[in-house]
């Protein structure tokens, strides 16, 4: 196996998510955009772009609800994790109790490749793996055993997995579209089980942390944000949130690795590139202003030490590593400077409120 990539080590991850309040902070910046979709359509297409653990699909079901009851959602999850397909998945059985009218489809390919794997046999010389599942009864204790055990014990277990290239890319090993709904629905979703619509594009595209903060401007919008544009509905927008680390934050970055920017642009960068470069019709396209929000890390009670993730000293500095991206090598080098490891801990017990920043911004196709 190739060497780790920052997003690949599962305790840094769940570390974050625990320690932060990034998941809640980012649903908050959604939702308004799920209440403004169209009231005119008897269904609406929502991406979104990694799911990572769950949360933000869970949330955006929750709020879809809430502001179009009687509307079909038929919602797409990309994730090549196998650990974040388990625990989206498990997430979704009370969703199913309370929005009847959902199909969910769930994916692993890459973004490139998300307006192909709807249809296609084959995609890169890989035959598609495909599984519906049909939840049978009304409550969520029998949907949840059906997806654990129909999907999760079978299909997942044996398709799910990644290839890691000599240039250390990660890749699926088979491309897999999964498709879940309620029996009892069928026929209200049955003419979209096979993709046979004319329109197959998405009225939100949810894009969070879908890039490398330290990637180029044109690896970002090559890779992801210009696939994701063109898979866009009329009025269809896409919102892209990233981490643009903060003042507290980059200076303790700073300090342990002098030299190095972990955030070398922002989204103004990509707004001016894409209107440079224009990713096909690029006057079918506005953009929005951008805006920034914070969350912070969540101190751990009486200062106590967490079972999982240590100290809030440590704690504090394994979430300050996984939001700047820094590579494994660059770790182990600064591990072996006691001097400057005691001035960054310094410069962290310093910092009473520890507080990241991400930015937020909107592609809108206006025609």
């Amino acid at each position: 196996m190739g060497k780790k990539r920052f997003f690949d080590d599962r305790l840094k991850y769940l570390s974050f998510i625990q320690n932060t309040g990034e998941k809640k902070a980012i649903s908050e910046k959604v939702y308004s955009h799920i209440a403004g979709l169209s009231d005119n359509k008897s269904y609406l297409r929502i991406l979104d772009a990694g799911t990572g653990d769950g949360t933000i699909f869970s949330n955006i079901i929750k709020s879809f609800h809430k502001h179009h009851p009687y509307s079909s959602l038929l919602i797409t999850g990309k994730e090549i994790s196998y650990e974040d397909l388990k625990n989206t998945l498990e997430k979704m059985p009370d969703r199913f109790v309370e929005h009847p009218n959902l199909l969910i489809t769930m994916t692993n390919v890459k973004f490139s490749e998300l307006g192909l794997i709807e249809n296609s046999v084959r995609i890169k010389d890989k035959k598609v793996k495909e599984f519906n599942l049909v939840l049978k009864s009304n409550n969520s204790f029998d949907f949840n055993s059906q997806i654990t055990g129909k999907l999760l014990g079978n299909f997942v277990k044996k398709n799910w997995g990644i290839e890691i290239d000599k240039n250390d890319h990660t890749s699926y090993s088979s491309p897999c579209i999964i498709r879940v709904y309620r029996e009892d629905n069928e026929k209200h979703l049955k003419k979209f089980l096979k993709n046979d619509y004319k329109n197959n594009n998405y009225d939100l595209i949810i894009a969070s942390q879908a890039y490398r903060a330290a990637s180029s401007v044109n690896t970002k919008v090559r890779n992801v944000i210009g696939p994701l544009m063109r898979l866009l509905n009329k009025s269809g927008k896409l919102l892209i949130t990233h981490s643009i680390g903060g003042g507290s934050i980059q200076k303790v970055l700073k300090i342990a690795f002098k030299g190095k920017e972990a955030f070398p642009n922002k989204a103004k960068d990509i707004i001016e590139y894409l209107k440079d470069n224009p990713f096909g019709e690029n006057n079918i396209y506005n953009f929005s202003k951008v805006q920034t929000y914070h969350f912070k890390f969540k101190r751990a009670p009486d200062q106590t030490v967490t079972e999982l993730f240590g100290h809030n000293t440590d704690a504090k500095w394994s979430n300050i590593l996984y939001v700047g991206q820094i590579a494994e090598k660059d770790i182990q080098a600064f591990e072996k400077n006691k001097t400057l490891k005691d001035k960054v801990r310094r410069a962290i017990d310093r910092s009473n409120d520890i507080q990241f920043q991400n930015e937020i911004f909107c592609i809108t196709k206006v025609r």
